[in-house]
């Protein structure tokens, strides 16, 4: 299993500003420690291994067998729906004296050890045990994503232990999920994409966890047999303020989407980033804003509150016609407001660039309007933001100062739609406001269409390809069938016994060269008639129905002749006759 190091890990493990993850794994509620299964864990020891590193627990090794590991799970939630639909397992050492220990502290070692594998394969048997629990209570059918480290990738065993957990737990193999970090993949891509390809036979699900911090090929990536990719932490965190990881956030998605992957954001802490991870397409978030790693009861407690995010939220998100207005005078905004009052618009309003940032984050916003000269940050400015991160949204200033140089600027590189002076006429204003709007909802009809487009291409595309495929594997059996007839031929002509294959009309379809040499040696008797090519006394028998062995005497030979109906699996129609030597 991949525990990891580097990233997340809740407050109960460490009491750092920095929450450095660990990958883990989910848990039984009634909470069982490792060590109770069959498997021998008391067997393990660093002593055996080892001695440990200067400052680290040198009891260890004892935690496995005195069942001192556990598990917190953190949910994922739907961006869509706001609902709960997996959970990812968390490992933690309770330790008797020091309680909680960081896992930046033990699962170094546990890897280095070899450890991993015998405590990843209990985890992921646990954490089935509890899925499958929770489906029979009721309590929804959420997915779990179990962590798989490099060195279970590298085991040959890791088929099997994955196969035994769902086969013990009973849990449908479509509700589990191995995560993968890229670093693993591309160590060794060939050998992941064979083990990956086995282990999807089962039924289960791939994800690739911390994306875009490694150094993944998209060749290979293509090649993965994965289900969805998480956008590691460091570019959700600034999100709302940086432009860069906007743009890079927005690429990870569209990449996996055009792959027919989900997205799932981690390190979701604010409800400016679920806004600015929604407005871009993301699928699922995973974070604090919603819930640390919690114990195994309390996220029972979660499942059957049914907890998900607020329904205004969601809702608020799918508003149409939202307008920011962003000017640090009160008395503007107070007056633009009265001005709009009776118009369709959800009106929202920043006093200062920041504070539109964020608001832009926790809304869906259709159309800006910014004052150009602002405290810290100038319109200009704030909207040329705006247009990386919110590149669909409309941006217009308004302002009672101009920059001429600043503005033709802005104008050219597409940051600014319109520049408005103040004072306003008010007609002229409003004007020009639903003009933007209806830009607006022109350009996202025209996205609509264009997604619908590259949607249906990609089907067609798809079902030209299983046509193409289909063709060719009909081509390539017509082919075999070809050969297999041929084959057959040659053998039927080398057979001793003479044969002789009559069909419906009575004409001979089929001779061997046995048959041939017997009745006619200076020709083929395939075309001919029966009545021209068989005795009559034969003939007598045929009109009979063939109901017991004909004799008869052929080229001074004496032969015994069986006629066999055709049809019984092949779907031919007639008659064959074998012919059969008496013997002298």
């Amino acid at each position: 299993m991949e525990f990891e190091t580097d990233l997340h890990c809740d407050a109960s493990a460490t009491s750092t500003e920095t929450k450095p993850a660990v990958a883990a794994f989910f848990f039984a509620a009634s909470r069982p420690r490792v060590g109770t299964t069959d498997a021998p864990h008391g067997q393990f020891s660093l002593e055996e291994h080892g001695a440990g590193a200067a400052g680290e627990p040198a009891d260890l090794g004892q935690a496995l067998a005195q069942q001192q590991f556990l598990l917190h799970y953190q949910p994922k939630v739907s961006c869509h729906t706001g609902k709960i639909t997996g959970m990812e397992a968390l490992l933690r050492w309770n330790h008797p004296q020091r309680g909680l220990v960081s896992p930046v502290e033990f699962i170094p070692r546990l890897e280095e050890t070899g450890m991993i594998i015998e405590v990843g394969a209990w985890v992921l048997r646990a954490a089935c045990l509890q899925t499958a629990g929770w489906h029979k209570a009721g309590l929804g059918t959420p997915s779990i994503a179990v962590n798989v480290s490099g060195r279970q990738l590298q085991s040959d065993q890791l088929f099997e232990v994955v196969r035994g957990a769902l086969d013990d737990s009973g849990l449908a193999a479509r509700y589990l999920e191995l995560e993968l970090t890229e670093s693993f993949l591309v160590e060794d891509p060939e050998h992941a994409v064979a083990v990956l390809s086995r282990l999807k036979t089962l039924g289960l699900k791939v994800s690739v966890d911390d994306f875009g911090t490694g150094y993944s090929s998209l060749a290979y990536l293509k090649r993965f047999p994965l289900d969805s990719l998480k956008v590691d932490r460091a570019f959700v965190r600034d999100i709302i303020a940086d432009p860069h990881d906007v743009s890079i956030t927005r690429a990870i998605i569209n990449l996996a989407h055009n792959l027919k992957l989900s997205v799932v954001a981690e390190g979701v802490e604010t409800e400016g980033q679920l806004g600015l991870l929604t407005a871009n397409g993301c699928d699922m978030i995973q974070g604090y804003y919603f819930s640390p790693p919690i114990p195994a009861e309390q996220f029972e407690a979660m499942l059957r509150g049914g907890k998900s995010l607020p329904a205004q939220l969601i809702a608020d998100r799918q508003a149409g016609r939202t307008l920011l207005l962003v000017d640090d005078e009160e008395y503007i905004l107070n007056a633009l407001k009265r001005l709009l009052r009776r118009s369709n618009y959800r009106v929202l309003t920043a006093p200062s660039a920041a504070e539109g940032l964020r608001l832009l984050g926790e809304n869906r916003v259709d159309v800006v309007i910014s004052d150009q000269r602002m405290p810290v940050m100038t319109g200009v400015e704030f909207l040329s933001r705006v247009k990386e991160i919110h590149p669909d949204s409309v941006r217009m200033v308004l302002s009672g100062y101009t920059d001429l140089e600043s503005v033709t600027d802005a104008i050219n590189r597409g940051a600014i739609y319109k520049f408005l002076t103040k004072p306003w006429d008010d007609e002229h204003l409003l004007a020009n406001i639903e003009e933007a709007f209806r830009r607006k909802e022109i350009a996202d009809e025209n996205r609509r269409l264009n997604q619908e487009l590259a949607s249906t291409n990609a089907r067609l595309g798809t079902v030209n390809d299983e046509l193409q495929a289909l063709l060719r594997e009909n081509g390539q059996q017509a082919e075999r069938d070809q050969i297999t007839l041929r084959v057959m031929q040659e053998i039927v002509q080398h057979v001793p016994t003479p044969l002789i294959g009559i069909d419906q009309d009575g004409l001979i379809a089929l001779s061997n060269h046995a048959a041939d040499a017997l009745l006619t040696p200076q020709a083929s008797l395939v075309g001919r008639g029966v009545e021209e090519a068989l005795p009559r006394a034969m003939l007598s028998w045929l009109e009979g129905g063939c109901r017991e062995r004909f004799g008869g005497e052929f080229c001074a030979s004496r032969y015994m002749v069986e006629g066999r109906r055709m049809g019984g699996q092949s779907g031919s129609r007639g008659l064959l006759l074998v012919f059969t030597p008496e013997a002298s």
